[in-house]
């Protein structure tokens, strides 16, 4: 039986779903994602990034802060910078997890560190890091700082942050 099988994760992550550090959830790829020498595309890694990515962004409050951040700004995140290194290549069928962590806040970004874990191979497969900067979409894309309620639940999530 596999990790995703029995809900047993590897040392270093979390419980899929669970809010706590590092969050991780679980994805898997699908057929449609092969390259033609059976591997999963490279592209496709930075989409289970982005899912993961996405759902820590949901559970530190980042989806909110539009409505809540300036009256009549569109206020959010955009990706700055990413890096990625390929560890392994993936396939199908594979139940992945994936982690996300803070590992850097600054006064209008913050740095996100991420890793996919195949179940298939028992290892990782890819490591990123994401810088992350809120902008007022609605003021000429002005960098807005990074509001404590938000730095608060990431601290929450990553105690280890460094500020």
């Amino acid at each position: 039986m596999s990790d995703a099988e029995n809900n047993e994760v590897p040392p270093g992550y979390g419980r899929p779903g669970a809010l706590e550090g590092p969050f991780t959830v679980r994805d898997e790829p699908s057929w449609v994602d092969l390259d033609a020498l059976g591997h999963v595309n490279h592209a496709v890694y930075l989409r289970f990034f982005e899912n993961a990515r996405m759902k820590y962004f949901q559970a530190v409050g980042i989806d909110g802060i539009s409505r809540s951040v300036t009256e009549g700004g569109v206020v959010g995140p955009i990706l700055a910078t990413m890096t990625v290194d390929y560890r392994r290549p993936m396939g199908f069928p594979d139940p992945l997890l994936v982690k996300t962590s803070c590992a850097k806040i600054g006064r209008t970004s913050f740095t996100l560190e991420a890793e996919i874990w195949s179940t298939r191979h028992g290892g990782v497969c890819a490591q990123g890091n994401f810088v992350i900067v809120l902008l007022d979409y609605a003021n000429g894309n002005a960098k807005v700082r990074v509001p404590e309620p938000v730095r608060a639940a990431m601290r929450a999530l990553d105690p280890a942050i460094s500020e």
